[in-house]
Parts: C-alpha cells; structure tokens; sequence
C-alpha cells in the first residue's frame, strides 16, 4: 500500500511539473516587495515615491512596489478623492508605523539594524534602499509568477498565478494577489517640489501602484503543499466596477502584483503579473501620444497665440479618426476631429486658429483621445496630455508712471500681487508674511518694523539650489521722469557661510524680451545679519538694509518693466519690502544720520570719538584714509539700535598728517577729514 501511495504522489508531482507553464523553477534569490504607506497631504511622500521608483529602476524586474493610500494623511477633505481601501488600515497597523512616509522592505523586522522606526517593519526613506540591497542578496525557496487578463466588454479580471518552491516552505505560507493602478491624478503636497516629473500638465499629480483591491483578502490564501518540488496554481476573478470611492478604476492602466508571505508578516517574494486585454471584434488597441512644440511669446506683451499639437501613433497600425483639443487655463476646451490617417510611428502636427491670450500666468492642456472612435481603444491614457508650460502675459501699456508696493493689503501667503505678477514655475515657497506665519514670531515683519508685511522667498526647507521666482511689476512710463530710483528694503540671513542665495533686480524696456542688471548680490554681500542655521530665518527690527537705485538711465522711456529675481543656494530665507519707484527718492528721505556726524577732538592725538545719531536700526561701517587714498583701517559692519552712538578711533598707530574716515550706514556714505597729532 505504501508503494502504490508513492507511485500516486510521483504521478501527482509529475503532472505538476508538466501543468506549469510560466513560473521558474531554477533557485532564485529574493524580490523585492515595497510596500510605501503614503497620503495626499503627506509633504515629504513624494520624495518616497522618487526613492522607491529609484529602487526599482536600479532593479529590473526584482522589485514590486505598492503604495498604499492610509492614515490622516490619505484622509481626503473638501472634494478631494479618496484613495484609501478597505485593507490599507490592517497592514499599516502591524508595522510599527511613526512617521510618513513610511515603507516595509518585504515586511521584514529590521530593527537590530537600526533601520526601523518603531521597533517594527517600518522604515523610513533612507532606509529603504539598504533593507532592498539586503533582500536581494538572500536566495528565495519559491518563486512566484503570474499571467492576468481583462475583458474590456465585461471588466472581467482573471489572474493565473503559480508558486514554485525551490526549496521546503512553511506551512503558513499565503499566496497573495494585489490589484494596483497607475496614472491616477489627484493632489499631493510638495509634488511639484520632490517630484516635479509627476507632475501632469494640469498641475496635479500623477500617482502610481495604488493599491485598490486584494484578490485574496486582508492576508492571502493558504497554500497547503510548501514542500521543496510542489507547484502551487490558483486562477482569481474579480469583476472590476467602474470606480471604488469614486475614483475611476482606468482598465489600461491596471497592475496586478503577486506575493508569497509567510502567514501575514514575512514576504518570501514577489513579482508583477503580465497583463492582456480582450476587446471586443472589430476594436484594436493603439496608443497616440501628445506633444506640444508651439513657440511662446518671447515677451510679457504678446496678447495672442497659436496653439499647435503633434500627435505621434506609437501603435503598429494607422488611426483614421481622433480628436485633438486645447483648454486655455479654464476655460472650454476648442476641438477637432481629424479624419484622416495616421500611420504607425508617424508625428503630425495640427494647428488651431489664433486665440486672445488674457493677463497673468497662462497654461495651455492638449489632449488626443478616442472617445468618439467605435473602432480603436488608446491603451496608455497617461501619455494623451501635454502641456505648453506656464507663460505670463501682461500689458503693454504703463499703468503708472511712480509706483510703491509695502505688500500690507494683502493676505498672509498671497502671491496676487496688483500691477504685478509672481513668476514661480517650480511652485516653490514663495509669498506675503506676517507675524501670524510662526508662533515664535511676535514682532512686525514689515522692513524694520514699521509695517506689519513683507515678502518673503522661502529659500529654507523647500527650494532646491537653483531654484528660481521672481516678481515682475507692470510697465512704468518714465518718459516725463528725471532722477528716476527705484528704493526697497530687504532682510537676508545665510543659512551657513558657504551658502549664496541670490538677488537680482533687472529692467527692460521691451516687455522682458531682454534685461539688463540693477542690482546682483548673493551670501554675504547681500546678508543683513549672521548666517542662522537654527530653523527659519525671521527678521529682527534691526537687520534691514534699505537700497536706493539709479533709473535715471531709462527717464525718457515709456515702458520700464522691472523684475525682482530671486535664487537659491539653499540658504536661508530673504524678504524684500517698501519697494517704490520715482523721482529723487533719495533726496526725498531724510538722511538716517540726522545731519550730525563728526569726529572729535580734531585734531587727535591717540584716541578719537565718532559721533552721531541714527533715527532707525542700521548697519554701521567705516574705514580710514590717508591722505594719498591708501585704507589704513576699517571696522566691520556691525549693527545699532536708533538713538545717539559714540565709537572710538584708535590712532595711536598713525604718523601724524591728515586722514579721511569714510562711514557706511546701510547704502549711506559720509566722509570726514581730521588730523592726527601726537
């Protein structure tokens, strides 16, 4: 009896190996299995979403990643959508989770490496890269494959899946079948920031590998053979509904992804499933893809467009019916319907009629789609949209001939900016301030405290180095102006003293078309205080300079466009405020030292006082002279409160004769003559 039960179980084996048709069963080491717990509100989860997609690109075809839409900060508000399910809470609750983002690396216990952040499964970002290195390095005692379908009439799902064990398993070992979607749009906080490729042409983000459905419950199917040789096949359904929590299930942008765990912990591995379609007779399936090559205005002051599209057919068979249309910002898309051919591989490009373009920042969205075909089913929808990219328009005509912003009638975090606009392409943190934007802060940021705003360009803890925005003010009409200045104020701290973030301040006279340079400073040059590494950089009353600058080489034109242009070397953070345009500014204000500065005794013998009188905080310099121009002393900037100010000279090292001191206050200068006589 026990000889014909061997014979029976070489039988069933012997067919096993023959029924398998597409999993390996030559030893294999690990794959890797991410599991990414993220939300749309989450700051930082796009920078996991780069890291993760760096783990599997550096990886082909030995990483699965699913990212898994739970907690508060996957808990949508307003209209947003929702991309949580049912299973998310239950395997983010095993982990230890402490922080977002957070990932487990094949569910594995890593915290004798250090590596975990709360004494579970789950690591933090940087760890991630490590944990996979590790997994991949360790052999698999199963492999695991599978071949998925959908039946685009019927939404029908059929999953094949095989597990063959190399190796003896353990006798709680679950098969596992995930249904993931990728190209899903919606919001996500610090997308433009951390991962600015995902980016859609719309503005909103393009989230991948979404968990939507398990196929196998909260925690997988028994396998009930793990023994070395055994062959595990299973085939799934799931009829697919049009959408889970509102949000769309897209057929041709569905994953399937498969894993073996032992009970609900430890992933032995994993791997993506092929993916088919079926469709119905008389229907192919392609894939148009959009581009824009459209030329923009060269200037703020082009009023009106042509926008062009060109669609490529990346399929092996010609389209002959699809619609190309554009949607200026919001307003109603303009369509066409082109009947004639596309050949495979073939680029065309379509234009539209001429359109009004409106003040201020401007986008253009294309779209190629096949929603009035009977015939063709665009397989990737994620390729069907371009984008011209942001573009300002403004007016050609001056709207003013002086102008002064203190940024005071506007909310705190407004970039809606009168007679101006806010250049910001990368979305970087840039916007009005007031003391409501820190609860540490309880003094006026306004320049030195006079007013209650500024404008700050938030160069710590969100621009990368290089990072660019400006704001560009409407043309000015100086042709009646003599002794035109341009005046403002700004605070600034490095970060460190090798960071250099940067100002410019630019004109032009041809709407932006070309620009020349005011102003150029950058790091300590343009520091208003000592490099702060302690957080945000908010500025004291007393650590504002005020700049006056010369015009009076464009009085005489009727459109002057200037441009405060600001860039990072991820630094710390720069406001600029009291920005105003006209005729002798300078003259105007009254001078901050009060008309009293003098040295005395005159002449000194070995020590002298410098005297005089500031009506508001400034930074105090100076340096001394000899008679042939030779500097033969100088004091570093150091910064004063208002009132009255006696600094000793020290000339005891000086041969007797005459000598100049030269005192710097802010963007003042003053000079003295005294003697020195021993």
């Amino acid at each position: 009896m026990q000889k014909i039960f061997t014979i029976i179980l070489s039988i069933i084996l012997s067919s096993s190996s023959i029924a398998q048709s597409f999993v390996s069963t030559s030893p294999e080491n690990k794959n890797v299995v991410l599991e990414e717990f993220t939300g749309i509100y989450c700051g930082y989860c796009p920078d996991g979403h780069v890291i993760a997609q760096g783990i599997a690109d550096n990886n082909p075809g030995d990483v699965v990643l699913i990212n898994i839409h739970v907690g508060t900060y996957a808990n949508p508000s307003g209209g947003d959508p929702d991309f949580r399910t049912q299973w998310g809470e239950a395997i983010k609750n095993q982990t230890g989770l402490a922080g977002y983002p957070a990932g487990t690396v094949n569910r594995h216990d890593y915290s004798s490496q250090g590596w975990d952040q709360n004494g579970g499964t789950a690591m933090s970002r940087g760890n991630w890269n490590n944990a996979s290195n590790d997994i991949l390095s360790n052999s698999s005692y199963v492999n695991v494959a599978a071949q998925s379908s959908i039946d685009v009439s019927s939404r029908l799902l059929t999953v094949n899946v095989e597990a063959y064990f190399t190796g003896n398993g353990n006798r709680t070992d679950k098969i596992n079948v995930f249904l993931l979607q990728n190209n899903v749009e919606g919001p996500q906080s610090n997308g433009v920031v951390f991962n600015p490729s995902a980016i859609l042409p719309n503005g909103n983000y393009n989230h991948q590998h979404m968990l939507r459905h398990s196929l196998t419950g909260q925690w997988g199917d028994d396998i009930t053979n793990t023994s070395q040789g055994s062959l595990y096949s299973n085939t799934y359904t799931y009829s697919i509904p049009s959408d889970l929590n509102g949000v769309a299930y897209d057929l041709f942008n569905m994953e399937v992804v498969v894993f073996v765990a032992d009970d609900q912990q430890e992933i032995i591995s994993g791997n993506k499933s092929s993916m088919s379609f079926i469709l119905p007779p008389g229907v192919s399936l392609t894939d148009l893809e959009a581009n824009t090559n459209m030329t923009l205005p060269s200037n703020y002051c082009t009023d009106s467009i042509t926008p062009e599209i060109t669609v490529t057919n990346n399929s092996n068979i010609a389209v002959d019916t699809f619609d190309v249309s554009y949607t200026l910002n919001s307003n109603a898309p303009v369509s066409q319907t082109i009947y004639s051919a596309l050949a495979p591989s073939a680029s065309v490009t379509y234009s539209f009629p001429t359109t009004a373009l409106p003040y201020g920042a401007n986008n253009i969205i294309y779209d190629v789609n096949l929603n009035n075909s009977s015939s063709f089913v665009d397989s990737i929808f994620g390729n069907n949209f371009a984008s011209s990219g942001e573009f300002n328009t403004m007016s050609s005509t001056a709207f003013a001939s002086t102008h002064s912003e203190g940024f005071e009638t506007y909310s705190t975090g407004s970039t809606n900016l009168s007679n101006a606009i806010v250049e910001n392409p990368l979305g970087v943190n840039t916007y009005v301030v007031d003391q409501t934007v820190s609860s540490s802060v309880n003094w006026n940021l306004g320049a030195y405290g006079n007013s209650a705003k500024s404008y700050r360009f938030r160069f710590y803890n969100g621009w990368d180095v290089g990072d660019e925005a400006s704001i560009v003010f409407e043309n000015l009409d100086l042709s009646n102006s003599t002794n035109s200045e341009v005046t403002f104020s700004h605070a600034y701290a490095q970060l460190n003293s090798g960071t250099n973030d940067k100002l410019e301040i630019l004109v032009s006279t041809d709407c932006g078309s070309s620009w020349t340079s005011l102003f150029n400073q950058s790091g300590s040059t343009l520091s208003t205080t000592s490099p702060y590494s302690g957080g945000y950089y908010y500025p004291q009353v007393d650590q504002w300079n005020t700049t006056y600058l010369d015009l009076s080489a464009f009085d005489g034109q009727s459109s002057v466009m200037l441009k405060f242009k600001a860039t990072s070397d991820d630094g710390n953070n720069l406001y600029i405020d009291d920005i105003s345009v006209g005729e002798n500014l300078s003259s105007i204000n009254e001078s901050i030292f009060n008309n009293n500065l003098k040295i005395f005794p005159n002449p000194i013998n070995n020590l002298g006082t410098l005297e005089f009188i500031i009506e508001r905080s400034a930074n105090i310099s100076y340096e001394i002279y000899d008679i042939l121009g030779q500097k033969v002393k100088g004091q570093e900037k150091i910064n004063l409160n208002p009132g009255n100010h006696l600094i000793d000279i020290n000339t005891q090292f000086l041969e007797n004769g005459t000598y100049f001191i030269k005192c710097q206050i802010n963007d003042e200068c003053k000079v003295l003559q005294f003697i020195v006589s021993h």
